[in-house]
């Protein structure tokens, strides 16, 4: 279930919750007496469980079989880093030392089944309820708190500690899976937001040949249409990480080729990436885009221009 951008909801009805800026996982926990068993899947579907080790106990911790869903946040001081994230997204059985200096926290909030039993019919209120009382927190999870009544004072609490922002959920709505509905509400305090990688331009200098900027979109009535080139906050590391999962192809996969000032390569659009910016231009392009980092856990078919009603 996914949250849809948008203004801050008030008025009865709504339960807030500060937005972690992690990484989108559902947990799999079998409790048995032949042993337990932990899945992790991604947002996109994708196993992911050997990438946090740190996260093998969890059955254990809850005690019972059950489904999950959160995120993997790796903490900086009391906040949320995606920064530090990016050091673990990406790594397939990561090394213990990888683990030890940038440990995730499961951060859970919502539970879809018990036992057995499916909840995803039952209201916000009582799925939370329930998994308040089944999750104790602990080094490898924790249930955040979520606020009933006026969002204003937890939405400025978030900007006060430099969070994305905060997600409203309607107390009465079910667990929607696959899709995006308005009663999870995403506020930003940030603009940032994830798209599909479409090509690259090259470098200059030191960086001839090697990648200078990406070339980004998103879906929009079935075609890619072109959101910009953004080259900011590309490390040498990001690049080599792209370059590893890039497809040439021969063609431009957006609406239209854009407008370049080199001749670009283009990649099949099957990698989405997170970028910040400063706002979106009348023509359709990001103003003053600053790359954050890939995200493997997104499937770059749900990649739509995110704008508040």
């Amino acid at each position: 279930m996914k949250a849809t951008l948008g203004a801050l909801p008030t008025g009865e009805g709504w339960a807030y919750e500060l937005k972690w800026d992690g990484m989108r996982l559902v947990a799999r926990c079998e409790v048995s007496a032949s042993g337990n068993r932990l899945t992790l899947r991604s947002g996109s579907g994708r196993d992911v469980t050997n990438s946090f080790p740190e996260l093998d106990d969890l059955p254990t911790q809850i005690g019972v079989s059950a489904v999950l869903d959160g995120e993997a946040v790796v903490f900086d001081g009391d906040g949320p880093s995606f920064g530090r994230l990016q050091n673990r997204m990406h790594v397939n059985q990561p090394s213990s030392r990888l683990v030890a200096e940038h440990p995730v926290v499961y951060v859970i909030f919502d539970l879809l089944e018990l036992e057995g039993r499916s909840l995803i019919d039952l209201p916000y209120t009582t799925r939370r309820q329930v998994l308040r009382e089944l999750v104790d927190d602990g080094p490898i999870c924790r249930v955040p708190p979520a606020v009933e009544g006026d969002g204003r004072a937890l939405l400025e609490l978030a900007r006060q500690r430099g969070l994305e922002g905060i997600v409203a959920k309607r107390l009465t709505s079910r667990y929607q899976p696959g899709g995006r509905t308005r009663d999870w509400i995403k506020v930003k305090l940030r603009q940032r937001q994830e798209f599909v990688l479409g090509g690259w331009l090259p470098g200059q200098g030191t960086l001839s040949g090697q990648i200078g900027s990406l070339l980004i979109g998103h879906w929009d009535q079935g075609v890619l249409r072109f959101a910009g080139a953004v080259g900011s906050g590309l490390t040498d590391r990001h690049r080599t990480l792209l370059r590893d999962r890039l497809t040439a192809s021969p063609t431009c996969p957006f609406e239209s080729v854009p407008p370049l000032s080199k001749p670009p390569t283009w990649v099949v659009p099957e990698l989405v990436v997170e970028v910040e910016y400063g706002s979106w231009a009348d023509d359709g392009l990001l103003r003053h885009p600053v790359y954050a980092g890939l995200r493997l856990d997104q499937n770059p078919a749900d990649v739509v221009r995110e704008l508040p009603p």
